[in-house]
């Protein structure tokens, strides 16, 4: 069983890498910088496979340039991770803070996963906050390992299968949602997501270097209060669509 870890870190974020890289160092944890995807004062016409008509459809406003950086920033993790032999990829962002018992909890979680291979999974969320419209799978070292039919949203710490990467570089290259929303969606709507609780790994609550890039500069103040209420509403449709698709997972695994 190979392991492979990618921190995502932007260029010049150093007190971020130092505070994540004493964390791992501490833990004897191997991993991998990598460079995240600075699309900080880019024009939304210069990310290739950003659909914004759709993104309007789905969202009712634009993205962020910082919030397309941060999603190709998980899509080449998960393409460079599809170039090695790895068995499975975790992915962290920078700013996060990693529990005590990080390390055995995670060896043995893939041990079990590698072990089990009855479990047909893609993403595993180790950084929820919440759990949602779930069935426990097994407990270990105190901590549960359960179907996220609901898939928890943020990317702050993820575990992929190899077939789960193969499946998001298909999947998701066209983008129109932020990255933690398109996992919900995707996987609240196949029932292949995972999740641990409680989490290990959490945000340190620093202020992130990549989203602090001022205004979109294709989104004016006007436009962004104009779509408040259609952004309202998509979001709660959306919400209550994958609710319903999580609800149906779980009740066929009854």
């Amino acid at each position: 069983m190979k392991v492979i870890t990618y921190l995502i870190n932007l260029d010049g974020s150093d007190e971020r890498l130092n505070s994540a890289t004493q964390q791992l160092d501490q833990i004897d944890w191997p991993f991998e910088r990598f460079a995240a995807y600075d699309g900080r004062g880019m024009a939304l016409s210069d990310f290739n496979n950003y659909n914004d008509w759709q993104t309007k459809e789905n969202l009712g406003r634009s993205l962020l340039n910082s919030e397309i950086g941060c999603y190709l920033s998980h899509y080449n993790c998960v393409q460079q991770f599809l170039k090695t032999d790895a068995d499975f990829l975790i992915v962290l962002e920078d700013d996060m803070k990693i529990s005590s018992d990080f390390k055995t909890l995670v060896d043995e979680l893939l041990k079990f996963l590698y072990i089990h291979h009855d479990i047909d999974w893609y993403l595993i969320n180790i950084a929820a906050k919440k759990k949602k419209m779930a069935k426990n799978i097994t407990t270990i070292n105190n901590h549960t390992l359960w179907h996220a039919y609901y898939f928890p949203v943020l990317g702050l710490g993820l575990i992929w299968s190899r077939k789960g990467a193969e499946e998001f570089v298909e999947k998701g290259k066209d983008i129109t949602m932020p990255v933690d929303v398109f996992f919900q969606r995707w996987l609240s709507g196949n029932g292949k997501g995972l999740g641990i609780w409680p989490a290990l790994v959490t945000a340190t609550g620093s202020e992130s270097d990549i989203w602090n890039s001022g205004a979109n500069p294709d989104v004016s103040r006007k436009d962004k209060e104009d779509r408040v209420l259609s952004y309202s509403l998509k979001k709660k449709k959306r919400m209550w669509q994958d609710k319903i698709s999580a609800a149906k997972h779980l009740y066929l695994d009854k």
